[in-house]
């Protein structure tokens, strides 16, 4: 009987050992892969010389494969700047427009994460009414000393915008500057266009994030609308805040 119990029980540690290796092969293997892919000194070292090869077509491609490298691991920044004043004045520069490019990615991401925050925030203190496929989204009017364009200088994206007048009436179309108002705390409106009834307004270059109002002749809000980050279109067929 004791011969059993202990027999059961290295049967079991046997188990325990091979089910423990069973999970540790695979993590063990995932380490060594990743280890695998993660570019090292003398891989930077040989693209960076093939940078000054005599054939364009070697040079663009390793520019490439570094531009790659940049992007999936921090660490390819830090070594290849020890090659960013080479001795080769191509090479010198093709790593430092490398370097510099990478720079701007991360600037702009950062920016465009910060802009989301700001948007997110103002999204927050108004009523929305619709979110339309392409991006632009319907606002409540009511809302309107609430809301306030992007700076374009803080844009990242330019795009088209289309306004079509489906009423019988002639509309004024008004954008938010980016400031605020002094007592209200929202935007100024500035004039954009005037549309006729069945016609369509076409914004060759505008932006994202740009605040829109749709008005009657008598300056009385109709549509407020938000563009987003691709070229959008306004079909405003009449109906008052929050039913049209």
């Amino acid at each position: 009987m004791t011969h059993s119990m202990i027999t059961i029980r290295s049967k079991s540690s046997l188990g325990f050992i091979l089910i423990s290796l069973c999970w540790a092969f695979p993590l063990l293997a995932q380490q060594e892969q990743s280890g695998a892919n993660a570019p090292g000194e003398d891989q930077v070292s040989a693209l960076v010389e093939r940078l000054g090869d005599e054939d364009f077509k070697v040079r663009n491609e390793a520019s490439q494969d570094l531009e790659k490298m940049l992007a999936g691991d921090n660490k390819a920044d830090e070594m290849l700047k020890k090659f960013a004043q080479h001795e080769d004045p191509e090479i010198g520069t093709r790593i430092r427009s490398l370097l510099q490019k990478q720079q701007d990615k991360i600037l702009a991401e950062e920016k465009k994460k910060k802009l989301q925050l700001e948007f997110d925030k103002q999204i927050a203190k108004m009523k929305v009414l619709e979110k339309q496929a392409d991006g632009v989204w319907r606002l409540d009017p009511a809302d309107e000393n609430k809301a306030r364009s992007l700076a374009k200088k803080k844009s990242l994206h330019k795009i088209k915008l289309s306004i079509t007048n489906q009423t019988k009436d002639p509309l004024k179309v008004y954008y938010m500057c980016s400031c605020k108002h002094k007592d209200e705390g929202g935007g100024n409106r500035k004039h954009h266009t005037k549309i006729e009834p069945g016609e369509t307004h076409n914004c060759k270059e505008t932006w994202e994030k740009r605040v829109y109002i749709i008005t009657n002749k008598d300056d009385k809000a109709l549509g407020l609308y938000l563009t987003g980050e691709q070229n959008g279109r306004i079909e405003f067929k009449g109906a008052a805040a929050g039913n049209e």
